[in-house]
Parts: C-alpha cells; structure tokens; sequence
C-alpha cells in the first residue's frame, strides 16, 4: 500500500506540473486586446524564424472605436493576400497589434512596448497629434513607422523614420481651395476649422493659398466637443461667404452639416476626408451632406482597376464596402511588405532605407512615391456626396 501511494503522489506530482506549464505558454498579448472576429486574423506575436513581425498601433477603443476596426480589417486582409502568395522573403508576416484608444499617453505606453518586440516596422497611431506624441520613440529605436496623421507639421519633425501614408493637407487644402475657386466659381471663401492639429493644420494652408491668389476669406473656429455651432456659421453668414471649406474632426464636422441645414444656409460646401466615412454618413440625414464635396484619399466608388478588386476582396470577407482607413492600412501593409521584400531584411534600418526609395507603387489609396520628408503621395481625390454616397469626380495630383 506505500508503494502504490508513493506511485500515485508522483503521478498527480507530474500532472500538475505539466498543467502548470500549458497554461504559463499561452500568448498574453492575447489577454491584452481586444481580438477580431475574424478566426483568419493574423495576430501572432510570436518570435520565430518562420515569421517577420511588425507592429499596429492603433484604436480599438475609445472616442474612434470604428475607425481602428476597420483599420484592423484592412491590414488583416492585406496580411490575408500577402501570405497567401507565400509571404515576405519565404516567412509568414505577422503583426503585433495594440490600442492606442486615440489618446496620446496610451500611444505613448503601446508604441513602447510595440518596440520592445523584434518588429520590422510599425502602422500606427494614425492621428497627427498621436503620430507627434511617439515620434521621438521610434527615431530613437531607429524603427520605421507608417501613419495616417495629414498635419503638416509632421514633415517638419525632422525623423528619418517617418512616412506618411496619405496626402497631408498642404495637397488636400490646396486642392480644397482651388476646386471651390475655379469649377465652384467662389469668390469669398468661410473656413471652419477645428482648434486641434488637424484643423489648424488645414486652416493655415488654405489660408496660404487664398492669399496668394488674392482671394478674401473668413475663419471661424470651434473646438473638439463643441454641442453648438450656431455663432459661426451665423457669423460666415452675415459676411457674405459664398461657399464653406470645413477642416475638423468626425463629430464636428456632423455637427456643421446638421446646423448649416436647420440655418437654412445653403452654400457649396467642401469637407477634409472624414466625411465621407459611413462612422460620419450614418449619423446624418441625406439632406443634411446631399451634394457636399470632399478631398480625400479614397473611396469605394473609384473605377480604378486595383480599387475595384480591393473592393471586391474586401466586401467578400466582411460583408460591407471599405471606407477610408481599411484601404489606407490596407496600402499601408502593402508599402511596408514591399519595403521587407525589397531590403531583402527584416532589419528594421534596411526596410526604413527600402521604404524611402518605394517609387511608382500603385495600391486602392492611390500611388505611393517617397518624397525627401517621408510623404508617400501626391494627389487626393475629389468626390461629391449624392444620396449619401460619395462619388468620385476627379483625382488631382499638384506634381502634374
């Protein structure tokens, strides 16, 4: 009997051991954040020579919940076709992903502990002020990083690591001012803007550009949060202004169609790129956008070939059209494998080096050329909202 209880001691002994040891191998990043529907995701942040990894900041929760999901969904299917035609230099491409919750002091926290993993590179965050809030982080690490951010200021941080993934707004606000101009035949232009980065950043480049045409403006602002908008739009009103340039944040920009409307203030209208983004489309009544234009880098309507296949895939695997972020972070993950493929590394100097001399690569957020600053494109497009769907009119690159 002491033998046979010796023997069964030892073998709970082993068998608790070896319960201990399963549950201590599991991913805890998995724990960390939230996870997609999608069993196909690739969300594998493991370190092995079967995969090159990189990095996705970007929001998951917070005030932009909708935009980092579709964010996700883009790179997940960008990950999707890549690794389907064999990966990146023979290796599966994987991404760490982490919420940034569109605040800077999150940003701050995910991006440091995106870059304490062996990443090639890293998406994300996507705004201006998140991009700025992290940008020493990464020339420090001397790891590539690919943001969304339009701020002009970007292009003055002086980082050899950054690259921007859409047209800033020095393209965007000109294009903004020019078509109000010469095809909306406007002779006094409102700016409303929002106080932020974002906005001043549109404000100041339409600005430029209206002086140097000699063209008379006025400039209202409002700030991120504002419930009422009435003093002005009343305000642009009163001085006459014959078509409205509107620079600011999902919410606001919600805010100035449903009030220009209920004024009764019916001029042209010209939107940055956030509008035209079903998150916006589905807060307001047809009436209150029917006819607006916008600048922007995308939309799902564009007859390009390479869109209408991207549109396609896309719909295919989660059932609706992309919007603007899925087919940015969709580019985005395109650029940067293209970058690893072409280094001929996952060294994250050598895909920095790659990605400064992408040239001529075309993809659904348009075509991606490095400039001397980190900016990847040229040209934005202008669409015009009908029965609430944006309709491309025009792509226009100012390098032709």
């Amino acid at each position: 009997m002491k033998k046979l209880l010796v023997v069964l001691l030892t073998i709970s002994m082993i068998l608790t051991i070896s319960a201990c040891g399963t549950q201590s191998s599991s991913n805890p990043t998995q724990s960390d954040t939230p996870q997609s529907n999608d069993s196909n995701a690739q969300n594998n942040t493991s370190e092995n020579d079967d995969e090159i990894l990189i990095g996705l900041s970007c929001a998951l929760t917070g005030n932009f919940p909708l935009a980092g999901q579709r964010t996700r969904e883009g790179v997940d299917l960008a990950l999707e076709e890549v690794n389907a035609k064999g990966g990146v230099l023979g290796k599966k491409l994987a991404y760490t992903i982490e919420d940034d919750q569109n605040t800077q002091t999150t940003a701050v926290n995910v991006v440091t502990k995106i870059l304490t993993k062996n990443v090639s590179g890293v998406i994300g965050p996507h705004t201006s002020g998140n991009a700025m809030a992290t940008n020493e982080l990464y020339k420090n690490a001397k790891v590539p990083f690919m943001t969304g951010g339009t701020s002009p200021k970007l292009s003055g941080l002086n980082n050899d690591y950054f690259f921007r993934v859409r047209p800033e707004d020095t393209i965007n606000g000109q294009v903004a001012a020019k078509y109000a101009l010469e095809k909306l035949g406007a002779k006094k232009i409102g700016i409303s803007f929002n106080n932020n980065d974002f906005g001043t950043g549109g404000r100041d480049v339409i600005i430029e550009y209206l002086k140097k045409v000699n063209v008379p403006y006025v400039a209202v602002g409002h700030n991120s949060g504002d419930k009422d908008l009435t003093g002005q739009i009343m305000k642009l009103k009163s001085e006459g202004v014959d078509a409205i340039i509107s620079w600011t944040d999902d919410a606001e920009v919600v805010l100035t169609a449903r009030q220009l409307y209920e004024l009764g203030f019916k001029v042209p209208v010209i939107a940055s790129a956030g509008v035209v983004m079903d998150q916006v489309l589905n807060l307001m009544e047809p009436e209150y956008i029917e006819g607006w234009y916008s600048v922007t880098d995308f939309v799902s309507t564009n007859n390009s070939p390479i869109v209408i296949e991207f549109v396609k895939n896309f719909e295919n695997k989660y059932g609706y059209k992309p919007e603007l972020y899925a087919a940015t972070y969709y580019s985005a993950t395109y650029v940067l494998a293209d970058a690893i493929e072409r280094a001929g590394s996952a060294d994250p100097q050598a895909v920095r080096d790659a990605l400064a001399q992408t040239k001529g690569l075309q993809l659904p957020e348009g075509v991606f050329t490095t400039d001397g600053k980190g900016n990847m494109l040229q040209g934005c497009i202008v669409a015009q909202i009908l029965n609430k769907v944006p309709t491309m009119i025009e792509y226009v690159d100012l390098n032709n």
